[in-house]
């Protein structure tokens, strides 16, 4: 099986195996969250969950939860939370992807 990484919305974790959600499909792996993190590209896929890895590109928009927590908004209108222990370096990353499209 094939998968380009352009593709994908978000990986989560499922023990033992992992989810790769594509727009309209998902995909059952058997490998783990912090060995598939190994292998992607770490400006494009981050870490907002322990749990879950969000393509960065695919999010559409944020807002707080007001808790230190975030709800994420992917383009698919799918909604993921951002745990406080991500957010910085989720922010920081998105702000910079997406800096031509806010000017």
């Amino acid at each position: 099986m094939s998968i380009y990484t352009n593709e994908i919305l978000f990986i989560s974790s499922n023990p033992p195996y992992i989810n790769i959600h594509l727009t309209a499909k998902k995909y059952i792996h058997k490998e783990t969250l912090k060995s598939v993190s190994g292998k992607l590209d770490h400006e494009i896929f981050v870490r907002i969950h322990k749990s879950t890895i969000v393509n960065i590109n695919k999010v559409y928009s944020y807002r707080s939860r007001l808790n230190g927590d975030y709800d994420l908004t992917l383009a698919d209108g799918t909604e993921l939370r951002l745990s406080r222990n991500y957010s910085s370096v989720f922010k920081e990353k998105f702000k910079a992807i997406h800096q031509d499209t806010q000017e």
